[in-house]
């Protein structure tokens, strides 16, 4: 099948211009040949609920015409919409969704698995830039067991996020290049690892008191 990629964010800044915009979308999937996967990434921005949320006329028109698009069953289009807030969809958006998919915050093995990942990535190999006169790796002390220390980070950094994760070891090379010998030691760590855990923990009050109100 053919495919489409687009964010809510697309389409909300389009103004009237949106239904017509939607219109070409799906006049396109009905003239492909082999149909069309239209996947739309942040779609609770123009998806919300007519009732409760404040809308533009000009966004309640367009999601009146994704809405009229997607009445009936379709051979020549599959709809994916990702969401990190699917409980902002309007009821009839959800009356169209046939199967729901949860991804979960990352387990302890899953995040041991990404942190060697991007240690590999930023720290062992990192890319090197032209002008950049650093070496390609960050020197390490020889004495510790990197196994077991990304091991046991993973256990604290619970609750974190792939994107937190990266920050995470990002945030430990950014030291690295940043310190007088230009290498990267536990202490260093440990230290970035805390501060990332205090702001996890801010932006759980913040979540929780945006649940609250809603």
């Amino acid at each position: 099948m053919d495919y489409a990629i687009l964010t809510g964010g697309d389409i909300v800044p389009l103004g009237k211009d949106g239904v017509t915009a939607m219109h070409k979308v799906f006049d396109w999937a009905s003239a492909s040949r082999k149909g069309v996967v239209l996947f739309v990434d942040e779609a609770d921005a123009f998806l919300r609920k007519r009732s409760k949320v404040a809308i533009s006329e000009d966004l309640r028109s367009t999601l009146n015409a994704f809405l009229y698009r997607t009445g009936e069953a379709s051979r020549r289009f599959m709809l994916v919409l990702a969401s990190n807030q699917p409980d902002q969809f309007d009821w009839a958006v959800n009356d169209r969704l046939d199967d729901l998919v949860r991804f979960s915050k990352p387990g302890q093995p899953e995040r041991l698995r990404m942190l060697k990942l991007y240690f590999s990535l930023y720290i062992l190999d990192p890319p090197r830039v032209a002008w950049w006169k650093r070496p390609r790796h960050i020197p390490l002390p020889p004495d510790v067991d990197w196994e077991e220390k990304l091991t046991e980070i993973s256990r604290r950094i619970e609750g974190f996020s792939g994107r937190e994760i990266s920050k995470l070891v990002i945030a430990w090379q950014a030291d690295a290049y940043g310190s007088t010998e230009g290498r990267l030691d536990e202490t260093m760590m440990d230290r970035c690892v805390g501060e990332m855990l205090e702001q996890h923990s801010q932006k759980q009050v913040w979540d929780k008191g945006t649940l609250d109100q809603s």
